[in-house]
């Protein structure tokens, strides 16, 4: 629609339902509950009816958000479809039922109004009767965009005192909770899926299994998450530190920030709420000594875990071929592995391998020392040309050097001649107004100018090449840099962009690197021949 067209049409007594316009609807409900559901569609057929009356208009989608929240337009996928098609040109007007439905914060209603218009697009809000193709349509669209956004943050501090009631009162908060189902304002304990609940801790707390390895375990025994998924390490994680789990009523754990984000932060220890509950609220599905053995090994993993990388430069510098070596069958990231009697003598895996063992990739294991091997000589191949290449930085260094020497000399030398230069004003000063004799004033003024005659010449001579006292020094950084064996893991992630492995002939012995480098003139495939099972380079041959 030409906006500026239709705004001169409605000055000449035109109104909207003249104008023959693709028209679509929107509307939103923020819960799943039924009444909301209904209104929704009642929203819809009402929408579609009144469209449809209108002769020269035609009805060409509904958008429809359930159970969202109107704060976010982030997840609003419905919406954002619109907006999308909207910049394509797919209609001209949307109604909607009022501003609240279309956007509850000022900024995005402004925004996005302001954005369609540029589309060539008017809204139309019924209940508010506003439409955004009159001029003073902003002004009464940021009043009532106002008023929504405030009408969410009182609603935010009524949810807020409602909690701290609650919190005092010792009701329970929160949503359901896997392996109960609330009732009452208690929870109850779900037949179905309290077994879960309980395999989870009995099998943790043997020490033997990992957050990863029970999901697959689950799985096994048909738990899985409502769309079929093995659950996943976080999921399982948070059931295992639940103190509910073993009948301890909680609160104050996190806080919401900003009504207008949702965004939750964590609170620290000492503000939480946990004690036992003698109320029935909260009843227990494990023991209260199955969950502190549980949560006993997790803590003693946490501690070994961050124990290992109190050191971040080394577990940076361990970490220079992840994400970077990929599996050519399975397209999954090898992993490092340096634990046990792997800790002398790292190896990387793929990830497929790791997870499930020999049966699910048989992509050979690589041992790092290899690696750097191989990456070695395929670099040295690259820069072959080391001592061109050293004799160049080393003349880029000493031009730098001189360069700037130069500079800060000449500068030095140009402000004491401009001193000298003052001095010569001085003295003839002096001389014509009869405060120096002249025989004191011809000597004092030879002085001066056999000095800026010295500072003149050296300024010529500014340019003569000066020693670096730390020449020496830099040479020898120099080497070790241009040692590749040294710095094999900075040459790679320079060059190297990704490496995929894979077999040759399903020989476990004989592998393809197929690289992508980061300069796309170098070559793309190498050859490796491995000895034995300990994956000891034989020789790297047939580049091309």
């Amino acid at each position: 629609m030409n906006i500026i067209k239709a705004r001169q049409e409605l000055l000449m007594g035109k109104t909207i339902y003249d104008m023959e316009l693709r028209v679509v609807d929107y509307g939103r409900v923020s819960t799943d509950k039924d009444d909301q559901i209904n209104s929704l569609e009642n929203q819809v057929h009402y929408f579609h009816d009144m469209i449809q009356s209108i002769e020269k208009w035609t009805h060409i989608h509904s958008y429809v958000d359930e159970g969202i929240s109107g704060t976010q337009v982030n997840k609003r996928e419905q919406f954002l479809k619109m907006i999308e098609d909207a910049r394509q040109g797919k209609f001209d007007l949307i109604v909607t039922k009022e501003v609240s439905r279309f956007a509850r914060n000022t900024i995005d209603s402004i925004q996005y109004t302001e954005l369609l218009l540029q589309y060539g697009v008017i809204v139309f809000f019924i209940s508010d009767n506003i439409n955004t193709i009159y001029p003073d349509s902003e002004f009464r669209l940021t009043l009532m965009a106002s008023m929504a956004q405030d009408e969410v943050r009182k609603l935010s501090e009524r949810v807020k005192f409602g909690i701290k009631r609650s919190i005092k009162d010792g009701k329970l908060g929160g949503g359901a909770l896997t392996g109960y189902y609330k009732k009452d304002g208690k929870l109850v304990i779900n037949e179905q899926e309290a077994p879960m609940i309980q395999m989870i801790f009995s099998l943790y707390a043997t020490g033997k299994y990992g957050f990863q390895k029970i999901g697959e375990i689950l799985k096994e025994h048909g738990y899985s998450t409502k769309k079929g998924k093995v659950y996943s390490d976080t999921t399982i994680k948070k059931m295992i530190k639940n103190y509910r789990y073993k009948g301890y009523y909680t609160a104050n754990l996190s806080r919401i920030e900003d009504y207008k984000t949702h965004k939750k932060k964590a609170l620290p220890r000492e503000e939480w709420i946990v004690y036992k509950d003698q109320k029935g609220i909260v009843p227990p599905i494990v023991s209260e000594e199955l969950w502190n053995r549980a949560n006993e090994i997790y803590q003693e993993r946490l501690k070994r875990r961050n124990k290992n990388v109190l050191n971040k430069s080394n577990l940076l510098e361990n970490r220079s071929y992840t994400s970077k070596i990929f599996c050519k069958e399975h397209h999954k990231a090898f992993i490092r592995c340096a634990c046990g009697k792997r800790k002398e003598n790292p190896v990387w895996q793929c990830n497929e391998y790791v997870r499930h063992g020999l049966k699910a990739c048989k992509t050979p294991i690589l041992y790092e020392k290899q690696l750097h091997k191989i990456f070695t000589n395929l670099i040295n191949q690259i820069i072959s040309n080391k001592k061109e290449l050293y004799h160049i930085m080393i003349r880029d260094y000493q031009m730098l050097y001189q360069e700037k020497r130069k500079d800060t000399n000449l500068s030095c030398i140009l402000s004491q001649m401009k001193e000298q230069e003052n001095c010569k004003d001085k003295l003839l000063d002096l001389s014509l107004r009869g405060l120096i004799n002249e025989e004191d004033f011809k000597a004092k003024y030879q002085k001066v100018e056999d000095e800026l005659q010295r500072l003149k010449q050296e300024a010529k001579t500014s340019s003569k090449e000066w020693k670096n006292p730390l020449q020496n020094k830099m040479e020898e950084e120099i080497k070790q840099l241009l040692n590749v064996e040294k710095n094999i893991k900075k040459y790679f992630d320079l060059f190297i962009d990704k490496v995929f492995v894979s077999k040759i002939n399903q020989d476990r012995k004989h592998l393809q690197f197929e690289i992508i480098f980061n300069f796309d003139h170098l070559p793309k495939i190498i050859e490796v021949h491995m000895q034995n099972k300990k994956n000891q380079e034989k020789e790297l041959q047939r580049m091309r």
